[in-house]
């Protein structure tokens, strides 16, 4: 986008801004807007003093400047950018992957997210949130096309799924602890988990047969966030569990997040309340 500074316009010099200044006139569409009168009196004292045409040429090139930004407005604009790493490691006879996500634009600068496994559902689900936050309007709706040329009518393509988190429940040494029924979120925050600690959540909305995945994702409030596990494969009752002895004791926030991996079901994630873990 062109700059709005005056010093963009060819001809003007720094005593002539001085003068503009005196005369309240900053920027390109202060210029367009004043009396090309008023701006030749007040630049009397000025040798050689800019005759009116020479100020009209000033306002006119302030006036396409303008014009220009408009259309610059039309043009693509990042709202958010992100580092994306893939990475893996050897153990033996086994690899380990990782995802590792870092969004560029934001200060102070943040740690990254990571996720274990190369499933990118996930993934993109954590990048669209960051989008919201940054404040996109959400994406139009498609032009309507072309009415196509007279043929037979072909079956509609089934709509996507919406899966959702029908219940969960936190065990720990002291008891059972619902925080999702009826899938609602539980008002109430959570009382201090006492390890060892254990996750139950069933799923829904799924069409039969249709595979799923889920994980819990655990944020320090001064750390990365993480998967306690690779994501486990949800049986077709829609309950799995989730073991999170591996843990460390402290303040955590957690999210229960489950997708299909053939993207025929739309992906759900459910941000629990902040909880303290610490050691039985």
């Amino acid at each position: 986008m062109p700059s709005d500074d005056l010093r963009s316009i060819p001809g003007l010099e720094d005593k002539h801004l001085r003068v503009l200044a005196r005369q309240h006139v900053t920027d390109l569409e202060g210029l367009v807007q004043a009396d090309p009168n008023v701006l030749y009196r007040a630049m009397a004292s000025l040798r050689p003093r800019p005759t009116l045409e020479q100020i009209a040429r000033w306002q006119d090139d302030a006036r396409i400047k303008l014009e220009e930004a408009v259309m610059d407005a039309s043009e693509w604009h990042n709202v958010a950018s992100f580092v994306v790493v893939f990475s893996q490691r050897r153990a033996g006879e086994v690899w380990t992957r990782r995802v590792e996500v870092e969004r560029t634009e934001v200060e102070p600068e943040r740690h990254p997210q990571v996720w274990y496994g190369w499933d990118c559902e996930p993934v993109c689900a954590w990048m669209t949130g960051q989008l919201v936050q940054a404040g996109a309007p959400p994406a139009p709706a498609p032009p309507a096309p072309a009415p196509p040329a007279p043929a037979p009518p072909a079956p509609a393509p089934p709509e996507r799924a919406q899966l959702r988190v029908d219940s969960a429940a936190i065990v720990d040494a002291t008891g059972q602890m619902d925080v999702v029924r009826d899938g609602v979120l539980v008002a109430t925050p959570l009382a201090e988990l006492v390890a060892p600690v254990r996750v139950f959540l069933t799923l829904s909305g799924a069409r039969p047969g249709t595979p799923l995945q889920a994980v819990t994702r655990i944020a320090r409030p001064d750390g990365p966030g993480w998967n306690v596990q690779d994501p486990v494969v949800v049986p077709g009752s829609g309950r799995a569990e989730f073991d999170l002895s591996g843990v460390p004791a402290g303040e955590h926030e957690m999210s229960l997040i489950a997708w299909a991996p053939d993207a025929t079901a739309k992906p759900v994630s459910v941000k629990l309340p902040r909880m303290t873990i610490r050691s039985s």
